[in-house]
């Protein structure tokens, strides 16, 4: 077997079901990791190529709730890119002594999931990241807390939460609750990491801390630089790794033609920023941020008493949120250039 899909999100499903672990990921040219099989080990079996969610997609049907909401934490509130939807259902995991895995940065600049077990670590998994983050092993890592009974909240880019679904196939997931973000497309880390090189030669200083979605002027798409001696906050507008992430320039070619960018989802909830909320709600709308919550199992509808507990929270219409998140109706259009 010489190809798996034709358009390789990167998931690394297929790496962790070979039963002759024959397929290894390895950076393309553009830095997006891809599957390379060892053709001398492989026995043909195709398990690959039926449990790739690019070749087999399985989405639920329409929401069967939405919801606009605010976390009622103010301090995880502030170091989250919106709503805090996340850093809330996350702080409640871990204080059920379950689990939750989103992406972080890790040494020199490698974005990566990871699985944390402490609110200590919380902060590590807050904010966007906009790149490819790397699933690592975490697919693998999950079943093997689920076979414990552990609780675990999964977060991430839609083909990732579908990878993590078609690896645990018949897998009891009742103690699992997926999270798929609203996703305009990722960027490889190759060159995020040659953005940073570059950040820090204009700037003199490696760079210590970043953040895409910071608040200190309100809710929005502001970046923040830290160095040892600087802080740098910059619009997205002049920023050109965030300008080009924002118009779809430098995105993974499957990106463009992506099966998730529907209103029918594959996570058991949708979060993402609910832009447009001032004209919508307006005395809900607040400066420090406010998440669409999109239910999608009937499962989750029963964590409604749940969320009203972290979340100050107003029901509202898909309708609602598609009118400004155009990720949930079609994936960015490739940009062409003379």
């Amino acid at each position: 077997m010489e190809n798996i899909t034709e358009f390789c999100t990167g998931c690394r499903t297929c790496e962790q079901v070979c039963p002759k672990s024959c397929i290894s990921m390895k950076f393309s040219s553009e830095g997006f990791l891809e599957p390379f099989i060892d053709l001398d080990q492989c026995v043909d079996c195709g398990l690959c190529q039926r449990r790739c969610p690019q070749n087999n997609l399985k989405v639920y049907p329409l929401s069967e709730k939405v919801f606009a909401v605010k976390s009622k934490n103010d301090k995880e509130l502030y170091k989250s890119a919106s709503g805090g939807a996340f850093a809330a259902l996350a702080r409640y995991f871990l204080e059920q002594n379950g689990v939750c895995v989103g992406a972080s940065y890790y040494k020199g600049w490698n974005v990566g999931h990871k699985i944390i077990r402490s609110l200590d670590d919380l902060p590590s998994l807050q904010s966007s990241k906009y790149v490819q983050s790397d699933t690592l092993h975490t697919y693998s890592e999950v079943r093997c807390l689920l076979s414990q009974g552990i609780k675990v909240l999964y977060s991430g880019t839609p083909c990732q939460i579908a990878g993590l679904n078609s690896f645990l196939g018949n897998v009891d997931k009742s103690n699992l609750l997926t999270i798929d973000l609203i996703c305009h497309g990722v960027p490889s880390i190759k060159l995020f990491k040659s953005y940073i090189q570059w950040l820090e030669h204009r700037y003199g200083e490696p760079i210590i801390d970043f953040n895409f979605r910071d608040k200190s002027s309100g809710w929005g798409l502001n970046v923040k630089i830290k160095t040892k001696t600087k802080t740098k906050t910059r619009s997205c507008v002049i920023d050109p790794y965030y300008y080009h992430f924002l118009k779809g320039d430098t995105y993974r070619e499957c990106c463009y033609r992506c099966s998730y960018s529907r209103p029918e989802r594959v996570g058991d909830v949708t979060i993402g920023d609910f832009w447009g909320i001032e004209s919508i709600l307006p005395d809900f709308f607040s400066k420090k941020g406010v998440s669409c919550l999109i239910l999608n199992t009937p499962n989750v509808m029963a964590l409604i008493p749940m969320f009203k507990s972290l979340f100050d929270m107003e029901e509202v219409s898909l309708n609602d949120v598609m009118k400004f998140q155009r990720n949930l109706v079609a994936p960015h259009t490739k940009a062409r250039y003379a």
